[in-house]
């Protein structure tokens, strides 16, 4: 019954999803040609050969999959990958990295129609099929499982939020969830989630975000910060509104011991800029808004970062970073931004206590001393000024560690595909 009600709604809303992807093209956050791949049947001339289809919603889920594709793409040249996304980003991050290669094709996933869907399968018919994250399509699961295909649920995530809403529709969320060959759980609370539908193969290897290539590091030499040695400077990464002003808060705690000190925001959403600058200003801070060919100012206090593709430069240069979406109680039920990249570049890492998207992820960090719980101001403020008066430099042994780590987890992902490919 469920399921004929969500086909039901399916076409129902077609239309209107249909008019909201147009609307997108219009203002230019879809692609002027390929948005029509979402919404409209695309004849394909499939590549010979074996075929692994990979979706990945966006370009944090994207870069997990690169060393995977990487390791087959090393190992046969003659298998072919697809990648599927939603996100117009995540294309332009596929182009830059297999734009060239004739073995991986990229489209846009469709919408979860039962028409575009045969025709997606009757022209790709892929091999063996990857999920990633968080993304359950209920009628492309059905029809995996119809077509008998291996599906690979990877870094599976099913919040305590998400785990409720299929709970009151367990038989239907049965049925769908049995189409998955592998699961590969980035949590432990997903596996006891996943457990409850009763299905089997259920792993834990650690997050395989872990494993993403750092492909946006720049080396730095063309990084202009030209201030001087003595300045004591900090970063706030993926920052949320209202987590501004905490940091601000931090710095006038910092002014207090320190004549010249510093502190970098990168917001989370960069459209806010204006706003955390008059909120800034008006709190007193000298403040600069820092776009991509700027240096920064000796004069200023507070740096806003106004551009995308900056962070892997801040992780590079500085050795004390906050994260964001993490201090505030609003938080509390969606909290935490991802600390992987922070980490493997050697980082000391702040977060707040609300990080259940990345619970595990900071338990593991919080235990190597890579990161740092602080739940207020003063508590942040008082562990900058002990490391700043130490003379902090990146730890390369847990840099090391941290490797060997991603590595694990990385070759017993591969182990699972492996299996299921010979």
């Amino acid at each position: 019954m469920l399921k004929v009600l969500y086909s039901f709604l399916i076409i129902l809303f077609y239309l209107p999803y249909s008019v909201f992807i147009f609307y997108r093209k219009i203002i230019n956050k879809e692609h002027t040609t390929k948005f029509k791949e979402k919404i409209l049947p695309k004849k394909i001339v499939r590549p010979e050969g074996y075929l692994f289809w990979f979706h990945a919603a966006s370009i944090g889920e994207l870069n997990s999959i690169f060393p995977i594709i990487d390791f087959f793409l090393n190992k046969d040249k003659k298998l072919n990958f697809l990648i599927t996304t939603v996100t117009l980003s995540s294309y332009n991050l596929f182009k830059k990295k297999y734009g060239k290669n004739n073995n991986v094709f990229h489209q846009f996933l469709p919408y979860d129609s039962n028409i575009l869907i045969n025709n997606f399968f009757r022209d790709w018919k892929p091999n063996v099929i990857t999920f990633v994250d968080s993304e359950i399509w209920p009628n492309f699961f059905l029809k995996i499982k119809k077509n008998n295909l291996p599906l690979i649920l990877l870094n599976a995530r099913l919040t305590k939020k998400t785990f409720k809403r299929w709970k009151i529709f367990k038989t239907f969320a049965s049925e769908i969830f049995s189409s998955i060959k592998v699961s590969i759980c980035s949590n432990k609370e997903t596996v006891d989630h996943l457990a409850y539908f009763n299905l089997k193969n259920v792993k834990y290897f650690g997050n395989i975000k872990f494993c993403s290539n750092l492909q946006n590091i720049n080396s730095g030499k063309n990084f202009k910060v030209n201030i001087e040695e003595n300045n004591k400077i900090w970063c706030a990464i993926s920052t949320h509104p209202d987590e501004e002003i905490f940091c601000a808060e931090v710095h006038e705690i910092l002014k207090k011991t320190y004549k010249k000190v510093k502190t970098i925001i990168v917001p989370r959403h960069i459209n806010r800029i204006k706003d955390i600058y008059f909120v800034m200003n008006n709190m007193g801070l000298k403040t600069q808004i820092k776009n991509e060919n700027d240096s920064i100012d000796e004069n200023s206090e507070i740096i806003l970062i106004n551009y995308y593709g900056s962070i892997f430069k801040y992780y590079e240069n500085f050795k004390q970073i906050f994260i964001g979406k993490s201090i505030l109680k609003k938080f509390k039920n969606d909290g935490g931004q991802n600390p992987i990249d922070a980490a493997r570049m050697g980082c000391l890492i702040y977060h707040g206590p609300y990080v259940s998207n990345f619970r595990d992820i900071y338990e593991y960090l919080d235990n190597e001393n890579i990161s740092n719980y602080i739940d207020n101001k003063n508590i942040l403020a008082e562990k900058l000024i002990k490391n700043f008066n130490s003379n902090l430099t990146k730890d390369k042994k847990k840099i090391e560690k941290l490797n060997n780590y991603s590595n694990e987890i990385f070759h017993k992902v591969i182990k699972e595909y492996e299996n299921i490919i010979t």
